[in-house]
């Protein structure tokens, strides 16, 4: 489905331009698959690196709770349907 994919990078584009002329100045954004996730939640220690939004702050997907980090999972795979 490699249409979707550049329709999908398309509209990102279309999302940060209308944001520039509004005059935002911030954009956070995360990319990350859903495999991806599950293995961080399970095994936290193995992605060091991976940084989420939490209900008003940014924080290291690791160092947060098991119950937190599962509150992320869920608000990301529900997005993502």
């Amino acid at each position: 489905m490699p249409g979707l994919f550049w329709h999908g990078v398309d509209s990102v584009v279309a999302l940060i331009n209308a944001h520039n002329e509004l005059g935002g100045t911030l954009i956070n954004l995360n990319v990350i698959s859903r495999k991806r996730l599950l293995e961080a939640h399970e095994s936290p220690e193995s992605h060091p690196d991976l940084v989420v939004r939490v209900t008003g702050y940014s924080a290291c997907f690791g160092r947060l709770s098991k119950q937190y980090r599962q509150q992320v999972v869920n608000r990301i795979l529900a997005e993502s349907v």
